[in-house]
């Protein structure tokens, strides 16, 4: 392999679908822990999934484990998923609810729990533990703004330039050059 310079990019096209902006797309895609919670839901999806996965992927990077487990019993388990989302990020709203019929397995028509797995009892500010002042807070403030339950609630990959966050290793990496 050879030696290159710069920042470090990570890249995985092994389920990419290409599309037009705005194309809806159906299908089970995304590694199990990364996935979407439309994607759990078999609810249509559009590239707003990605957003998505690259906040999860950049809280497991800076925080050297994972943000979803999803596993039961040793296995990837949608209904562990979806209750750890519910304890990190709070109820679905009703108009989530009703974008698929398999959320009435999980919720009940008011968006109260009813999944047989218990919600944990974790927060994003217990499971951060490695960050501290203001590089935890912009950490849990991007996070915040990317994982949404309403895939239109969540920013664009443009939306995501002048994050602060992010923003902060653009800005060291231009001071060493």
């Amino acid at each position: 392999m050879p030696i290159t310079h710069g920042a470090p990019m990570i890249s995985d096209f092994g389920a990419a679908r290409l599309g037009v902006p705005g194309q809806k797309h159906s299908g089970d895609v995304m590694p199990g822990v990364y996935r979407a919670p439309e994607i759990i839901l078999g609810m249509e999806w559009d590239s707003r999934i990605d957003i998505w996965s690259v906040a999860v992927m950049i809280w497991d990077l800076f925080e050297g484990g994972r943000l979803f487990r999803a596993v039961k019993d040793g296995h990837l388990d949608d209904e562990q998923h979806l209750a750890e989302m519910v304890s990190l990020l709070g109820p679905p709203p009703k108009r989530f609810l009703k974008m698929s019929d398999k959320c009435s397995q999980y919720w009940d028509q008011e968006g109260n729990w009813i999944g047989t797995v218990p919600i944990p009892n974790q927060t994003l500010e217990t499971c951060e533990d490695r960050l501290l002042g203001k590089d935890k807070e912009l950490l849990l403030q991007l996070v915040r703004k990317v994982l949404r339950w309403v895939p239109e609630e969540r920013p664009s990959a443009e939306g995501l330039f002048d994050d602060e966050f992010l923003n902060q290793f653009r800005i060291a990496e231009r001071a060493s050059a």
